[in-house]
């Protein structure tokens, strides 16, 4: 945010009346670090930027007496020029101002009524100056670095009324404590926040992570316990000659689930012993034929052979 400063003016060590009686070119803002009597401190960092923003605003700059623009024209009381800057450029980091004087300013030159001179100007939040607002004699500088006419002022800026009475406090109050009133206000808001808070809305992190991993050390255990149910029930089956050797990874993927394994227990609870050496002719001449026990299966799954074939197939691979 830019600020306006009409009272925070360059100084000037030089007068005026050590210069032409008359001179059409002015230095406004000194180059780098701008150090007023009152202890504040700005920076003419861009001042390109700075001209460029008078080319762009088209507007030639009010030079007056005692930033009578800024104080008096607001009030409404008498606030005339006593010459207008038409141009400014920059020399060596420094900004000059070249002014189009009228009577008035000649007189007060050449008599000496006024003998320094300050701009007025804006500046954001970190103190570079971004903009002039107007120039004006004076005879209390706030600058020494330069030869302008600058009219000091108090360290604090005035805090605007509607501000003042939103943090509550004075009208009068100072930039401290205006920032002291705010810091209080963001005190009190984070302890209305923190009171507010619904616990019961809320887990706290570690609580959450302890039952993320109770979970899923649970969903393991059950299954390896389903891995180990299934192992045991196939390789039974396989002892009793119930189904061969052969098929076991079939059987194993059929068992994972509990509903695969309570099917699996009535096959082999209704099927015969069986033994490879005893397969009938037809499967020895036909390697891809079902074992006896595998047919029973099919029928007792209802699966049709050519399917349970494929499975067995992919299986196999």
């Amino acid at each position: 945010a830019e600020r306006s400063m009409p009272a925070a003016q360059v100084d000037t060590s030089e007068p005026v009346d050590t210069v032409k009686p008359v001179p059409e070119w002015l230095l406004l803002i000194p180059a780098g670090t701008v150090q007023g009597l009152d202890g504040r401190t700005w920076q003419n960092s861009n001042p390109q930027g700075v001209v460029d923003a008078f080319v762009e605003d088209g507007l030639d700059l009010p030079w007056d007496v005692e930033h009578a623009t800024h104080i008096k024209g607001p009030q409404g009381e008498y606030a005339g020029a006593s010459g207008w800057m038409v141009e400014l450029e920059v020399r060596d980091g420094e900004i000059w101002a070249r002014i189009d004087w009228n009577d008035r300013g000649r007189w007060i030159i050449e008599d000496k009524d006024y003998k320094y001179y300050s701009p007025a100007f804006l500046y954001d939040d970190k103190g570079v100056i971004t903009k002039i607002r107007s120039c004006g004699f004076t005879n209390d500088p706030n600058l020494a670095d330069l030869p302008a006419l600058n009219r000091k002022e108090g360290s604090d800026m005035p805090i605007p009324q509607a501000i003042a009475l939103a943090l509550g406090i004075e009208a009068s109050a100072s930039e401290a404590e205006a920032a002291t009133a705010i810091g209080a206000m963001k005190i009190a808001m984070n302890r209305q926040g923190a009171d507010s808070v619904d616990l019961t809305k809320f887990v706290p992190r570690a609580d959450h992570q302890l039952a993320i991993n109770r979970a899923q050390t649970a969903e393991l255990a059950l299954a390896q316990r389903d891995q180990s149910d299934a192992e045991a029930l196939v390789d039974g089956a396989i002892e009793a000659g119930k189904v061969t050797p052969s098929s076991r990874d079939m059987y194993l993927a059929t068992c994972r689930t509990e509903a695969g394994r309570e099917q699996f227990k009535q096959f082999i609870g209704s099927a015969q012993s069986i033994s490879e050496q005893q397969a009938p002719q037809s499967q020895k001449q036909n390697g891809s034929a079902l074992t006896d026990d595998e047919l029973a299966m099919c029928r007792k799954l209802g699966v049709s052979e050519d399917d349970f074939k494929q499975s067995k197939e992919k299986l196999a691979l």
